[in-house]
């Protein structure tokens, strides 16, 4: 009898292990929970980059906010022609807008490159709003570059990653 109830209680605990899905930590930071990396297809929205010429539309079907270092975040997007724009920000108070240039105490936009290609920033901006009932970040672009014109765009359902990409 002790043996079957030792038993049960093994194969138990062993079942409870095998059902409870790993926790992924709340950034209180961002206001939305850290997400899975498999999550970066679901970022969605466009890039209009306008440099005089015709408009140009790139549609993001690829990107992520994740932190480089202490308080300095890399957002990736990457579109469906391959083109991609990388942000670099810090993240020093709770509000939503990062601006360059900026003051050391607040968000800052920090630098951009398209395609690998560093961006000769202007007055620029960028927000960056929790949406916790999808889990993600939608981001609202507004950049004025000296090299390759505006960038302007909403970028929604960007998750929020622990760590640098390998």
């Amino acid at each position: 009898m002790k043996t079957k109830i030792v038993l049960l209680i093994s194969l138990s605990v062993i079942l409870f292990q095998c059902s409870t899905e790993e926790k992924i930590a709340k950034s209180p930071l961002w206001g939305v929970d850290f997400s899975d990396e498999s999550t970066v297809a679901f970022a969605q929205g466009s890039i209009e980059q306008y440099d005089g010429g015709p408009k140009i539309i790139y549609i993001v079907n690829e990107g992520s906010l994740r932190q480089a270092e202490e308080s300095l975040y890399t957002i990736s997007f990457t579109c469906e022609n391959g083109e991609s724009l990388q942000l670099v920000i810090t993240k020093k108070t709770a509000e939503y807008s990062y601006h360059f240039p900026g003051n050391e105490s607040e968000n800052q936009l920090v630098s951009a490159s398209f395609n690998g290609t560093p961006l000769d920033l202007k007055e620029s901006s960028i927000d960056i709003q929790p949406h916790p009932e999808e889990n993600k970040l939608h981001i609202i672009t507004n950049m004025h570059t000296l090299n390759a014109g505006d960038f302007n765009g909403i970028l929604t359902r960007v998750p929020l990653l622990k760590g640098t990409s390998e």
